[in-house]
């Protein structure tokens, strides 16, 4: 998920930060009164005067090569609209009463109702609305804190169907400090120095946001132009506009890194004539390992933060594709992210080398239907007839994903469909925790995660799971302990992966914002969860890295230990060119397989029975 985030606060703002001081309660009048003062500190009636506000600038993120920026802002409701540059791609975003956003190419609106919360907010605080005296209801309380030890006056804010924020006003001179957003995503904290006045409005020239997963984007103003009236083709979003180009429906088969069960989808792409294998992935968009940028002649540029699964977020630059052709489903001007991803995902295996990924571009300009049981993906114009059966879901989007409701334990929620997942049923844990799920603890693993990075996770069962009109009984369940990441995102159950999406045909229709789920054979197979408690790691071809084991489980019995190396199982060397897909048929089987273990400098073989490890659903 790329963030890139310019902030439109036109009000003086300075760094600062609380100390652990006792906070001392505001009443009513009280908060009346500052937001007077704060009112006359940012302009007063020349503020109100103004009805938009254009700036450009540029953005530095972690410490990144700068990428410039324009942006233009409605001050009376918050309206936006910004053009990004970042090396060779224009990204283009928006509200208009709907967050938006455009990128290669592809328009995509905001639904994830969490999400909808953060932009109301947003622009909430874009057109200043806790001056005016008709939303005073959104200030519900207030204190005053030490900020740098000096007073500061702050003011908690909950919009009407946004999220709650706190704004930082400084006692002596009533400017805004600091604002604290509660996003989804977790705290964001923005500060600002460099404070100029504009046309008799303060204005800060630099801002710095720090966001949960700790990236920082520093942005600097170079232009600020108040004006007393807006047009609205300033605001305007792009209009929607297929960029795909297909003559006739396609279907091109595709491999997976697992054996015995569906792992990745990985499918044959042709960049600009020449031939890589991706992963196909719907939690994904283009993507690119920097070794695939080199061998097919690309070139990356700029410098942006892009989250994932794991709890931090890694810069990447863009590389500009002409073309992308996928089995005859063809892209023009795409914009692909180059940035490592871990070995795991993407080395040679199996005679499978993926090299990157596709997904959203894709699904953006067509209908893309996945035959998990007959090992192949369908590409069409939208137009076209959809495959008959199965439940229709409407889905919600974060911008770029689709998000269908379930039910698990007799609680709904939404849960991204993400074919590049390729394990089972992943749940965020605000959800498990403000649901009360799961009281008693599960297996502890480590997993080695993608974007982002790896983290601790627990593994345990539900007693059901209700999806696309079938319940599923005593489902195993894999909950990371992250608190930054997607899943530690608020107002997201979770993630469907391959494991369990694979019982059906899967119907992508991103025109009509809906998914559909045809059952296939093998919609009622067994679910498979590890029988052996180990953790796993691999950064090379030769061996896997043990990370954790489960106490009082086969590996555990047989002496193996975190720090241990695996370089054969069954029987067969790591080295030949094997993993992790090829270790799960006997990882997660029930007969007995030796493993070869190194420690120190010497090895020895054990032999691990597999039996069941996760707890009676709760």
């Amino acid at each position: 998920m790329i963030r890139a985030t310019v902030f439109l606060f036109i009000v003086t703002l300075s760094a600062g930060t609380v100390s652990a001081a006792e906070p001392t309660p505001l009443d009513a009048g009280q908060i009346d009164k500052v937001l007077v003062a704060a009112h006359a500190a940012a302009g007063g009636a020349q503020l109100d005067a103004f009805a938009a506000v254009t700036q450009s600038g540029t953005f530095v993120q972690n410490g990144g090569p700068p990428s410039s920026f324009d942006a233009v802002a409605d001050l009376h409701d918050g309206y936006s609209r910004s053009r990004l540059v970042v090396g060779p791609a224009t990204l283009l975003q928006g509200y208009d009463g709907t967050e938006w956003s455009e990128a290669s190419g592809s328009l995509s609106i905001v639904s994830l109702p969490s999400f909808v919360a953060d932009a109301v907010t947003q622009a909430y605080l874009v057109s200043n609305a806790y001056f005016r005296t008709d939303r005073r209801s959104t200030v519900t309380s207030g204190q005053e804190e030490s900020l740098d030890g000096r007073q500061a006056d702050v003011l908690h804010v909950e919009p009407a169907g946004g999220s709650p924020a706190e704004l930082y006003f400084d006692a002596a001179s009533y400017r805004l400090v600091k604002v604290v957003s509660h996003t989804a995503q977790g705290l964001d904290t923005t500060t600002n120095s460099d404070f100029q006045t504009v046309q008799g409005v303060p204005v800060s020239m630099q801002q710095v946001d720090v966001d949960a997963s700790g990236t920082t984007t520093t942005t600097t103003l170079t232009s600020v132009k108040f004006a007393a009236a807006v047009d609205p083709a300033d605001l305007a979003r792009p209009a929607y506009v297929s960029h795909g180009q297909l003559t006739a429906p396609t279907s091109i088969p595709f491999v997976s890194d697992a054996v015995g069960t569906l792992g990745h989808i990985v499918v044959p792409v042709a960049l600009d004539g020449k031939q890589a294998s991706l992963i196909f992935d719907s939690g994904g968009s283009n993507f690119l390992l920097p070794a695939a940028e080199q061998r097919l002649g690309l070139h990356a540029s700029g410098g942006i933060a892009t989250g994932g699964v794991g709890t931090a977020e890694q810069m990447t630059a863009f590389a500009a594709v002409s073309t992308v052709d996928f089995g005859g489903a063809r892209l023009f001007k795409q914009n692909f992210v180059v940035t490592p991803l871990s070995y795991p995902i993407l080395h040679p295996r199996m005679n499978v080398t993926p090299e990157g990924l596709i997904g959203f571009e894709y699904l953006a300009n067509f209908r893309i239907v996945v035959r998990y049981a007959d090992r192949q993906v369908d590409v069409a114009p939208f137009d076209e007839p959809a495959p008959a059966g199965g439940v229709t879901l409407p889905f919600k989007s974060d911008g770029r994903h689709a998000y269908v409701l379930a039910t698990i334990d007799g609680v709904p929620g939404y849960y991204l469909l993400d074919t590049g997942n390729a394990g089972g049923i992943i749940l965020n844990l605000p959800f498990v925790q403000e649901n009360h799920l799961f009281p008693d603890p599960g297996l502890t693993y480590a997993a080695p995660g993608g974007v982002g990075g790896g983290f601790a996770q627990v593994a345990t069962a539900a007693k059901s799971f209700i999806f696309a009109g079938r319940t599923f009984n005593d489902v195993p369940v894999g909950i990371p302990q992250v608190k930054s990441g997607f899943f530690a995102t608020r107002g997201v159950a979770g993630n469907l992966g391959s494991a369990f999406l694979s019982r059906f045909t899967v119907v992508f229709d991103y025109k009509a914002q809906t998914v559909t789920f045809i059952a296939n054979r093998n919609v009622a197979m067994p679910f498979r969860s590890d029988r052996i408690g180990l953790s796993l790691n691999q950064t090379d071809a030769s061996a896997f890295e043990v990370r954790l084991v489960v106490p009082n489980s086969p590996a555990a019995n047989a002496g193996i230990a975190a720090g241990d190396r695996i370089t054969a199982f069954a029987g067969h060397e790591i080295s030949s060119g094997l993993g992790f897909g090829d270790f799960f048929p006997y990882s997660q089987g029930s007969k007995p397989f030796t493993v070869t273990v190194a420690r120190g400098g010497a090895s020895r073989t054990v032999t691990l029975a597999p039996r069941k490890l996760l707890p009676p659903p709760q």
